[in-house]
């Protein structure tokens, strides 16, 4: 007779081996027993240490699901449910999308339990609900034991740049105090963040984690009150789960920890970015004006572009650009700024565009494109069906051969009640499959026939249409229809525009006019 495969998972984290003295070793030696004794065959050991088991969002975990589904064990073994998941749902929904539809099955040593007996689920489900009680108790304790100690001044964790952490303190460290303090000054002199940020790579300075320096490193810097001695905590709570939505007022007392800015220069640097906030042209008065933002890519480096403005000698107004992203958010010291003139670039890039949309060659290749991916829709989805035609037909097979077991009496009904509603279950969830591919290949042979009269209208239509619209109208016609746009190393002349609908996103240049050396321009 063939040994059932195990897969044995154990799981730890930090917080539970300090506390109750769980180890992966101890774990995998209760599992190997328990196999010895059940003549199981271990097949593999499958481990998470230092993970919670809130979600499946482990390695461990993640590497047991792949080989679930490549069928390369029975049964999977744990000490507890809630090694699994503590998260009783998850636990659920692993058992019943995961292991039984595939005749797999969830062993619990400790206590015996079986998945695949209804007692056996009944007490997994129950197990789960107390784990997940459980980690609830644990994520509130530790919330509100970080909140207390907030509230007290303390440190609740992680790296800040001017600090080490010694024994869940913050203590100054003196070079690096040193670097903050050059980053107020620069800052109350009225330096803008990536001045400060450019000055500092080029010195081979670095963030806390190793890292050049960003405007968005120098800004987080300048804006963190523990700085001049406060203690703030709980600004984004729950952030995993709620991103944004979990932004509160946060606890603000005074900490524990020495002040590396005083608070005078500390009110300066507010200062100054008050005033830049008052002085400064919004953004988003020229945002919608530089329709290719994002579609543009710098000639050395190949970042994207953003938006740049110099004010005109005579004062009214300013002298628009694009420049490197790079270079904007991390300085000289990444690339350079790479300039070009909005006004020069989105002339030419217009009237390439209005040329290309005109093209027999570019009517031809988006037919030919989409009739290619219409029929390959087709073509797969009736691979597919094929699939699923034949799993259905081992369903059906499956159920016949219950059945006349039954009728015969060699299964009792109890096991078959069971058999047969799992395989229901199965027929009925993949006769849904089979009916929407079969819907989405009805879908595909009724579409329309696409010829060249309906492309060429309606490219019309878009040059037509841009005639009229706005900037921010216009910026959203170039995003419909363009991937990116390269220019020459003299960011005068267009190199090359990558459309959506080329093949293979490749650069389309044979429908742009070619100047006397052969470069394609427009």
């Amino acid at each position: 007779m063939k040994k059932i495969r195990a897969a044995l998972y154990s799981r730890v984290s930090t917080d539970e081996q300090r506390r109750e003295g769980y180890s992966l070793t101890a774990q995998v030696e209760i599992l190997e027993q328990y196999c010895q004794r059940n003549n199981i065959e271990v097949y593999d050991l499958y481990e998470d240490g230092g993970y919670s088991g809130k979600d499946f969002n482990r390695p461990g975990i993640q590497r047991l699901l792949r080989d679930l589904r490549e069928d390369k064990f029975d049964v999977v073994l744990a000490i507890a449910v809630d090694r699994i998941s503590r998260n009783n749902l998850d636990v659920l929904t692993f058992i019943d999308r995961e292991l039984h539809p595939k005749g797999k099955k969830l062993l619990i040593s400790t206590c015996d339990i079986d998945s695949s007996t209804e007692t056996g689920k009944m007490f997994i489900s129950l197990l789960g609900t107390f784990a997940e009680y459980e980690r609830r108790l644990i994520v509130g304790r530790v919330k509100n034991g970080m909140e207390k100690r907030a509230e007290e001044g303390d440190w609740n964790g992680g790296q800040m740049l001017g600090y080490n952490t010694l024994n869940k303190k913050l203590v100054v460290d003196e070079e690096e105090a040193a670097l903050v303090k050059e980053i107020f000054e620069l800052r109350s002199q009225g330096k803008g963040y990536k001045t400060i940020a450019n000055q500092l790579n080029k010195r081979g300075k670095k963030t806390k984690m190793k890292a050049p320096f960003s405007t968005n490193s120098i800004k987080t810097i300048l804006e963190n009150e523990k700085y001049v001695g406060n203690m703030t905590w709980g600004k984004q709570r729950d952030w995993s789960e709620k991103r944004r939505k979990g932004t509160a007022i946060p606890t603000m007392v005074d900490g524990k920890h020495e002040a590396i800015i005083d608070r005078e220069l500390w009110q300066k640097v507010q200062a100054v970015k008050k005033a830049k906030e008052e002085s400064n042209v919004s953004q988003s008065n020229f945002k919608g004006e530089f329709i290719l933002s994002g579609l543009l890519r710098c000639p050395m480096c190949g970042a994207g572009t953003v938006m740049s403005k110099k004010k005109k000698r005579d004062g009214l107004g300013y002298h628009l650009y694009y420049m490197c992203q790079n270079f904007h958010s991390k300085g000289s010291t990444v690339c350079k700024s790479n300039l070009m003139k909005k006004e020069m670039i989105e002339d030419q890039i217009i009237k390439a565009i209005q040329l290309i949309l005109g093209s027999e060659y570019v009517v031809d290749e988006v037919l030919g494109k989409l009739n290619k991916d219409q029929d390959g829709s087709i073509t797969d989805l009736s691979h597919d069906l094929n699939i699923q035609m034949m799993k259905m037909k081992e369903l059906l097979d499956r159920r016949k051969i219950l059945d006349t077991d039954y009728y015969k009496g060699e299964i009792k009904v109890q096991t078959y009640d069971r058999l047969s509603g799992n395989l229901d279950e199965e027929i009925f969830e993949l006769e849904t499959v089979i009916k929407g591919i079969e819907r989405e290949i009805g879908k595909s042979q009724t579409a329309i026939n696409i010829n060249k009269e309906i492309i060429i209208e309606a490219l019309k239509n878009f040059d037509d249409l841009f005639e009229v619209a706005s900037n921010e109208e216009k910026r959203k016609l170039m995003r419909s229809i363009i991937k990116e746009i390269h220019v020459e190393p003299d960011r005068k002349k267009v190199k090359d525009i990558v459309f959506w609908f080329t093949e293979g996103d490749a650069p389309l240049q044979s429908a742009l006019p070619v100047s006397e050396v052969g470069r394609t321009v427009s």
